[in-house]
């Protein structure tokens, strides 16, 4: 049981205790840090939880099996993630190493994607499902030629299968448009908890709970408050002070820290069979599958750069960058205000930047200040993208002429 986690032992071990003495909580809180291994524990620990057996990390009942896969009935995912580091990065290392561990990885990474749009969630008026159901159906008909239960060899992986499933994932990230967890959704989940399969364990996977509207977070609040028998929420957050109060009391928390580098190392070599030494974490080892991020962060150089230009007079996002805010890049907006703040800590700890023009340093603390604002505002209000860009150019440019 939790022998797939890398790091958190203090926190697994309790976890371990609790399952076997049957003093799991039925609803908990697991926090952290982007990939500290948030979703890989509350995985791990919804196939402990529903086991036929003890629970042991080898268990070949029907009801692990089908958990490897992401295919038990018995759990559900909701909320949403940044789904496609992952998908690529395994995609690449099942064409790289065509094993069954590489596609147990691929089809739980796309899964992990596909499963949002069970059918115990969909509403019925959700037009914007309707535009992606025929690419979901074709990428579980072809996942079903990567299950390595299902086969007695891997060694003819068809390579080609492997880079349209990816790029399906991509479509329909870009063309589902998700704005957050309904209230329908939440009542559809309490719905399936109370009526389905009744006096078996189901379990509630929720990603970043807290981007939840009013109406949805009350919803939950009275499952978490008269929870149905037999039923296990997990609610994993980035930030668990967004989580309300009320929410929050009736939780179990489990709080992850950052992982060392050597325990991101031991992740990318042992899980990913990669040169845990080339990557500095985890996350740049995901984001090195995926070309936008390297034009994403081209284009936060370029937007600092157009920031600090004093013989350019416009207050408006330089026009070649919109293009970052749109399609194919649009679910990157995290990843650009990351490198923001990233970039401006460089500058930060650059004496001669400072030196140049001591108003500088004023500008970049309110630039810390006003990225913080535009995440909150595209993660909790689901403010489109290209708005928020504008307008934290256009603060920032203004503030910049006040200093200068």
């Amino acid at each position: 049981m939790f022998e797939n986690v890398i790091g958190h032992s203090n926190i697994t071990g309790q976890m371990r205790k609790e399952i076997a003495s049957s003093l799991f909580p039925s609803s908990v809180m697991i926090s952290g840090p982007l990939y500290s291994g948030k979703q890989t524990i509350a995985l791990e620990a919804a196939r402990a939880l529903t086991c036929g057996e003890k629970g042991e990390w080898n268990c070949r009942c029907t009801s692990c099996t089908m958990h490897r896969l992401l295919a038990n009935p018995s759990t559900i995912l909701m909320g949403w993630d940044f789904f496609m580091p992952e998908i690529s990065s395994t995609g690449k290392m099942l064409q790289r190493k065509p094993e069954p561990v590489s596609c147990f990885l691929f089809i739980r990474a796309v899964r992990k994607l596909t499963n949002r749009f069970t059918p115990v969630l969909i509403e019925d008026n959700d037009t914007k499902y309707k535009k992606i159901s025929a690419r979901l159906a074709s990428i579980e008909e072809m996942l079903a030629d990567f299950d390595p239960t299902a086969s007695t060899g891997n060694s003819d992986v068809d390579q080609k299968k492997t880079e349209t499933i990816v790029q399906l994932c991509s479509e329909i990230i870009k063309d589902y448009s998700y704005n957050g967890i309904s209230v329908d959704q939440v009542r559809k989940a309490g719905y399936w908890l109370r009526f389905s399969g009744y006096g078996k364990k189901k379990i509630v996977i929720i990603e970043n709970s807290e981007n939840m509207n009013e109406s949805a977070r009350n919803s939950l609040l009275k499952l978490l408050e008269e929870p149905p028998e037999n039923s296990f929420f997990f609610l994993l957050t980035k930030r668990p002070g967004e989580i309300i109060p009320t929410v929050k009391s009736r939780l179990r928390k489990y709080e992850l820290k950052e992982r060392s580098h050597s325990e991101n190392r031991q992740v990318i070599e042992k899980i990913f069979r990669e040169d845990g030494g080339v990557f500095s974490d985890l996350k740049e080892y995901l984001n090195s599958s995926v070309p936008e991020v390297e034009i994403i962060k081209k284009g936060a150089r370029q937007f600092l750069t157009a920031l600090f230009d004093s013989s350019e007079k416009t207050i408006c996002i330089p026009s070649d960058l919109r293009p970052l805010f749109r399609g194919t890049y649009s679910g990157f907006f995290t990843d650009f205000l990351s490198e923001l703040l990233k970039l401006s800590g460089e500058l930060l700890g650059s004496s001669s930047f400072i030196d140049k023009s001591p108003q500088n340093l004023a500008l970049l603390k309110n630039l810390g200040k006003l990225v913080n604002d535009a995440y909150r505002g595209y993660e909790t209000l689901n403010i489109n993208q290209e708005l928020l860009a504008e307008s934290l150019f256009l603060e920032l440019r203004r503030t910049y002429e006040k200093l200068h």
